[in-house]
C-alpha cells in the first residue's frame, strides 16, 4: 500500500523521534509498502557524515522523503482553512502518489497528526497516528498556559478522535488518554518504542577505559537541557570520585544547557574526569554504550516521565548495561529490574549511593544487564513490534 507519513522530525534531524520515524519507515518499506515521508527540514548541528549515512540507509528502499520549511505552512493552511494552497497540494499528491493510508507521528505542539487528520478526511482514506514518547498532559500547565493552548488542544482532540487506530508507547499513556470522556471510544493500541538487535547488542569493549585510564565509565546520551539535568550528576561526582577515583563520565550530545554544564565542570575541577564528545552519528552509539558500565536515563523527576520509554534506556538495555533514572513507565523498568530508580525527591546522598552501589557491585550490574537483554528480546524488538504494526494498519484498510 502507499503510505503518506507525516512526521515532526526525520533524519538527518537528530533526536529519538527522528530515529524512530526512520526505523518505522524502513520496516514498513521492507514489507512491500511504498512510503512518502513529509518532514520539516531542520538539520542544525548535523555532520556531513551523518547526512551521508542517512542517504545510504534509504538507498534501495521504496522510501521518498520530502524535507521542506514549506511543510510547516501546510498545517497552517489546513488549520485556518486557507484552502487554495491546500487543494493544490492535495491534487498534486493524489495524482503523483495516490496514498491508501495516512500515518502520522503525534507529538504535542507539532502539527503532523493534525495535518494527517485533515488530509485523511478530505481524501476519505484511513488515518493511523502513533504517539511519540514525549507527551504533555494538561495538568502540567498553569492556568494561563492552559488557556493559551486551549485551541491547540481542541485540534489535538480532533486529530486523535479521527484516527482509525491511535498508537501509544506505554500502558500509562493509554490509561491517561482513556480518562478523557471524548476519547473513550478511540481504538487505542500500545506500540512500544523499539530497538534493532542488529545495531545494539552486547559487545564488551575497553578501548575508552584504556584511553582515559578508567576503571568504570558512566555514560549519558541525549540532549543537554533542563529536562535532562545531568548537572545533578556533576555536582555529586566529586564525592563519587573520593571513593572511586578512576571513574569517568562521558557525555554524548548537545543542547541549550551545554555551556552552563561546561562551566560547572570547570568550577568543580572535573575536566580530566568528564569528557564531552559532542553529537555522534547514531550508528556509532553502540560503540560508546558497550564501552561503558552505567547509563543515565532521566535524573530529575517530572510527572511526564512516568508515561515514557526513552530510546536511550532501550539502547543501554540491549547492550546489557544497567542505568540510573527517575521513575519511568513500568513497561520499561519495575522493581529495579534493569537499573536503579531514584526517589521522586531524591537527595545528593541517594544519587551518590546509587552510583557507588552500581560501580562497586559488578554482579548486580551483570544481573540487571541480563534482565535488560531478556526484556528487550521479549518486548522491545523492532522486528516483532513492526510486524504486528504492519498487520494491524493493513487491516484498517479492509
Amino acid at each position: 500500500m502507499n503510505i503518506l507519513y507525516f512526521v515532526h522530525g526525520f533524519p538527518p534531524s537528530i533526536g529519538a523521534g527522528a530515529i524512530n520515524a526512520l526505523k518505522i519507515a524502513k520496516y514498513l518499506a521492507s514489507y512491500g509498502n511504498r512510503i512518502l515521508v513529509m518532514s520539516p527540514g531542520v538539520f542544525s548541528k548535523v555532520s556531513s557524515e551523518t547526512k551521508v549515512s542517512i542517504k545510504k540507509q534509504l538507498e534501495n528502499t521504496d522510501i521518498e522523503v520530502k524535507y521542506s520549511s514549506r511543510f510547516m505552512k501546510i498545517p497552517l493552511n489546513l488549520i485556518f482553512s486557507h484552502w487554495e494552497n491546500t487543494l493544490k497540494f492535495l491534487l498534486k499528491l493524489k495524482s503523483k502518489f495516490n496514498p491508501d493510508l495516512i500515518l502520522s507521528q503525534y507529538q504535542a505542539f507539532h502539527f503532523a497528526s493534525v495535518v494527517g487528520a485533515r488530509i485523511s478526511k478530505i481524501l476519505n482514506i484511513p488515518h493511523v497516528s502513533r504517539s511519540h514518547d514525549i507527551f504533555f498532559p494538561t495538568d502540567a500547565f498553569s492556568l494561563p498556559l492552559k488557556l493559551f493552548y486551549s485551541s491547540i488542544y481542541t485540534r489535538i482532540y480532533r486529530s486523535i478522535s479521527s484516527c482509525d487506530i491511535f498508537y501509544v508507547t506505554t500502558s500509562e499513556m493509554k490509561d491517561y488518554y482513556l480518562n478523557f470522556k471524548k476519547l473513550k471510544s478511540i481504538n487505542f493500541k500500545i506500540h512500544h518504542n523499539g530497538i534493532d538487535n542488529n545495531d545494539f547488542y552486547p559487545n564488551k569493549q575497553d578501548d575508552l577505559k584504556e584511553k582515559y585510564g578508567a576503571n568504570e565509565i558512566i555514560l549519558f546520551v541525549g540532549q543537554i537541557s533542563r529536562d535532562n539535568d545531568i548537572g545533578y550528576v556533576i555536582n555529586v561526582l566529586p564525592e563519587i570520585l573520593k571513593r572511586k577515583k578512576d571513574t569517568h563520565f562521558l557525555i554524548i550530545g548537545s543542547g541549550p544547557h551545554e555551556n552552563n554544564l561546561k562551566n560547572l565542570i570547570k568550577k568543580q575541577n572535573l575536566e580530566k574526569q568528564v569528557h564531552f564528545l559532542g553529537i555522534k552519528p547514531h550508528k556509532s552509539i553502540p560503540y560508546y554504550v558497550n564501552n561503558s558500565d552505567i547509563g543515565i536515563g532521566r535524573i530529575t523527576y517530572e510527572n511526564i516521565w512516568r508515561y515514557m520509554i526513552p530510546v536511550k534506556c532501550l539502547e543501554y538495555m540491549a547492550c546489557g548495561k544497567p542505568f540510573i533514572t527517575a521513575p519511568l513507565s513500568l513497561d520499561l523498568i519495575k522493581n529495579n529490574d534493569v537499573g536503579l530508580v531514584l526517589k521522586r525527591n531524591f537527595t545528593d546522598k541517594d544519587l551518590i549511593d546509587g552510583f557507588i552501589e552500581l560501580i562497586e557491585d559488578a554482579q548486580l550490574r551483570r544481573k540487571m544487564g541480563e534482565n535488560g537483554i531478556r526484556k528487550i528480546n521479549n518486548k522491545f524488538r523492532w522486528e516483532d513490534l513492526m510486524t504486528k504494526f504492519n498487520n494491524e494498519i493493513s487491516q484498517s484498510l479492509l
